[in-house]
């Protein structure tokens, strides 16, 4: 029997994933999962990919083909106004340098300024027929997307709180706080180094980090009330 209980525990640890070089110290475990970093940010990274991943199936989310056909539509729809707006600019500098009279400093700016407006236009671009390389890529951009925006707005109406601005769009920081130490509680996750703890905790608990969507204002009710690439946002043009 005790041959038996060793075999078995010896599979288990075996059958424990890994992520980092084990040669290092455990900093993290979540889910099955020994982390071995001694960065926050990674290891803050890999508890919310497991947990978030576990959480979407809970919640039954999912990403369809129809929702990235209209992301992809929007992205379009987007690019193609920010590129309007940069061609209307190229024109009026056109028209400028045309103009009798220029000086030659203002001729240098004016034609700087150009050159920055050719290079974005083709850079915003696409070509004629992209590669099935970049339509994957645009699938696999889409759907990451998608997905996160549906787990955020499902942890904001199950959590709420206050919302604050990323690059990726709204983030809801209090309900991703109060839904870690909710799964700690309940043994999901545990972080096994007390500094690597401490700078885990602080992207939650420092406000002074983040820009705040104002509290009760039209801005932060709207910003999980329907999916971004189901209509095209507001561009400003340039």
């Amino acid at each position: 029997m005790l041959a038996v209980a060793v075999a078995l525990a010896a599979g288990a640890a075996q059958a424990q994933a890994v992520h980092g070089d084990p040669r290092s110290p455990v900093t993290a475990r979540v889910l099955g999962t020994a982390v071995h970093t001694q960065d926050a940010e990674e290891v803050r990274s890999v508890v919310l990919d497991r947990l978030t991943d576990r959480y979407a199936a809970e919640k039954g989310i999912t990403v369809t083909q129809a929702e990235k056909d209209a992301y992809a539509r929007n992205a379009r729809a987007a690019l193609a106004a920010d590129r309007a707006g940069y061609e209307r600019r190229r024109d009026a500098l056109r028209r400028k340098l045309a103009a009798p009279g220029l000086g030659e400093a203002e001729r240098t700016t004016l034609t700087a300024e150009l050159d920055s407006a050719n290079r974005t236009i083709a850079d915003l671009t696409p070509p004629a027929t992209p590669s099935a390389e970049d339509q994957a890529a645009r699938q696999q951009i889409a759907e990451a997307f998608i997905r996160q925006w549906k787990i955020n707005q499902a942890l904001y109406r199950q959590y709420g709180g206050r919302i604050i601005f990323q690059q990726g769009g709204p983030e809801p920081l209090d309900a991703y706080r109060r839904f870690l130490v909710e799964r700690e509680a309940r043994g999901d996750f545990a972080i096994l180094s007390p500094a690597v703890e401490t700078a885990f905790w602080r992207y939650y608990l420092t406000d002074s980090i983040h820009s705040f969507y104002r509290p009760g204002s039209a801005e932060e009710a709207k910003a999980f009330a329907s999916p971004p690439w189901a209509s095209n946002p507001e561009r400003t043009k340039p």
